[in-house]
C-alpha cells in the first residue's frame, strides 16, 4: 500500500511530465538523494546539443537556504551527461515563502498543491469541493 507522500510525489511527477513531455524528447529520471523530498534530473538532446535541469521538490511552507543547499548537492552528485550547467529548479506548493533564494535557482509553483493559510492542501480537491457546494446552492 502506498503512503500519502507516494501519492503526492506521483502528482508532482505528472506535473513534470506535462511541463517536459517525452514527445519533445524530455527524459525524467528520479535523482538518488538521501533526503525525504524527491529530486529529478530532466534532460533531452535537441539539434545536437544537450539541455537539462535538476529539480528538487519541497512541500515545506518556507524554502530555506538548506533546501537550496540540498538542490545544489543533488546537482553536483548527479550530473546530467552533456550538460555543463543545468538549470536548478525548486518545485514548491503555491503560496510557499521563497524569499532570499539565489537568482540561479528558479522557483516552480506546483499546480496540484498549495497553502491555504498554514495548511497544505490538494488544490484540485479544493476546487472540486467548491464546485459541488456551488452546484448544490444553485
Amino acid at each position: 500500500m502506498g503512503s500519502n507522500e507516494d501519492i503526492m510525489h506521483d502528482f508532482v511527477r505528472r506535473e513534470l511530465k506535462r511541463l517536459y513531455p517525452s514527445v519533445d524528447g524530455w527524459q525524467i529520471k528520479k535523482a538518488p538523494r538521501a533526503g525525504a523530498d524527491p529530486g529529478f534530473s530532466i534532460s533531452r538532446r535537441l539539434l545536437g546539443r544537450f539541455e537539462g535541469s535538476q529539480v528538487l521538490v519541497s512541500f515545506d511552507r518556507k524554502v530555506t537556504g538548506e533546501t537550496v543547499k540540498a538542490l545544489k548537492e543533488m546537482a553536483a552528485s548527479n550530473p546530467i551527461a552533456g550538460v555543463a550547467s543545468p538549470r536548478l529548479i525548486l518545485m514548491v506548493p503555491q503560496g510557499a515563502e521563497a524569499a532570499g533564494i539565489p537568482p540561479e535557482v528558479q522557483i516552480l509553483p506546483m499546480q496540484s498543491f498549495g497553502f491555504d493559510g498554514k495548511e497544505l492542501v490538494w488544490l484540485k480537491r479544493r476546487a472540486q469541493v467548491s464546485e459541488k457546494t456551488t452546484a448544490k446552492s444553485a
